[in-house]
């Protein structure tokens, strides 16, 4: 495993970290559990979870996997996204629905694509700083540790970004909740105007960054550099598009197969590197990059995605024409 320099933290990160949105949603806990332990082994030390991943399962699962180590991992978590009723009673019933697409193959693929919907649309945004206070203790709880490492606020909008808010997390910082926090977000122009604005002080930002979505080199990787702001790249894998329809490695792609784009096939190399490991590959090898952050659900998910790190670098050739073809 590789380490990096986390912005102008004093953390120092595995550069392949764990997404933890199908923790204990997607998995139960025992193979959830198995998950984040062999990932540990393997050298991964950074954690990316939120309390609307799995309705707290996935905070709870990873507190429990990291009690007696805490000091060895850092853990990410985010504010923002409260939870509706409706969902708070649907999680109960999650086990029946999870053994259901199990048994019933046929079924699967409608049925988690109707179940995806239900839980964004039951998803509310939330940046008030009661409700900030209140999910930060919330997620202390679950997480069964007295203070989170990076917390993000999830997905704000241009609008709710105000001194208001990062005062708030301020004094979570201050009062030792929180070590640093940031932004996680697909909206570069909010992502810009962040960093831009020394007084709110943010560590990191969580942005879209793979084969396909490209924006955010030109655009915002230089600024946070200089800014000394950590850059952590979600989405590798553009939901599936990166994957084969017929690899082997499809359950890297824990949301379910998209349309398969073959432009980039071209990185795929017989005994050098599989088309999953040029994605992993691109990403990290972008300069500001501080980690890369695939999502995970099983063991072999996190072999697959280690195995990048040992693949053959692409060649500058290769960087050159991979930022040509969509300029």
């Amino acid at each position: 495993m590789q380490y990096r320099k986390f912005g102008n933290t004093d953390l120092h990160p595995s550069v392949m970290g764990l997404g933890a949105a199908p923790i204990g949603s997607r998995t139960g806990r025992d193979e959830s559990l198995k998950t984040l332990h062999e990932a540990f082994e393997l050298g991964i030390t950074f954690y990316d979870t939120a309390p609307s991943y799995g309705q707290g399962a996935s905070e709870k699962i990873i507190g429990e996997a990291f009690k007696k180590r805490r000091d060895k991992v850092i853990i990410t978590t985010k504010v923002g996204n409260s939870i509706t009723p409706t969902l708070q009673l649907a999680s109960k019933i999650k086990p029946f629905v999870r053994t259901l697409l199990q048994s019933v193959p046929g079924i699967r693929s409608t049925l988690q694509k109707n179940v995806q919907q239900f839980v964004k649309s039951q998803i509310q945004t939330n940046f008030e700083p009661s409700y900030i206070a209140k999910s930060v203790e919330d997620s202390l709880r679950h997480l069964d540790t007295d203070y989170i490492d990076l917390l993000l606020l999830h997905s704000p909008s241009k609008d709710i970004i105000t001194e208001e808010v990062f005062d708030h997390l301020k004094s979570l910082k201050q009062q030792g909740k929180v070590r640093y926090y940031g932004i996680s977000s697909s909206d570069l122009e909010t992502t810009l105007m962040c960093v831009q604005n020394d007084e709110f002080g943010i560590s990191a930002l969580q942005v879209r960054l793979n084969l396909f979505e490209q924006q955010v080199i030109d655009k915002l990787l230089p600024l946070a550099n200089q800014k000394g702001v950590a850059i952590i790249a979600r989405e590798p894998f553009a939901h599936g598009m990166l994957i084969p329809p017929a690899s082997n490695n499809s359950g890297l792609n824990y949301m379910g197969p998209r349309s398969w784009d073959d432009r980039f096939t071209f990185l795929a190399k017989e005994n050098m590197r599989t088309m999953t490991q040029a994605a992993l590959q691109f990403v990290l090898q972008t300069e500001g990059v501080s980690v890369v952050l695939p999502g995970m659900s099983k063991v072999k998910h996190v072999y697959e995605n280690v195995e990048a790190l040992s693949a053959k670098s692409l060649t500058s050739q290769e960087m050159e024409k991979i930022r040509s073809m969509l300029t």
